[in-house]
């Protein structure tokens, strides 16, 4: 079963999906979560990795 990360900031709620990666941050599809860069940010609002919470 996938895992899905939401953004925790309050004007976003962005959800990884490693079944779509990230294009705008050249993730590949099938990146999980926990493998992103640790300089990779939200593409959206440009939070770190810390300000994700895995949901489930």
């Amino acid at each position: 079963m996938k895992e899905l990360w939401q953004c925790q900031t309050p004007s976003c709620g962005y959800i990884y999906d490693p079944d779509r990666g990230d294009k705008k941050g050249k993730i590949p599809k099938g990146t999980p979560f926990e493998e992103l860069p640790d300089d990779w940010k939200c593409p959206v609002c440009g939070a770190s990795k810390k300000n994700f919470k895995k949901l489930g």
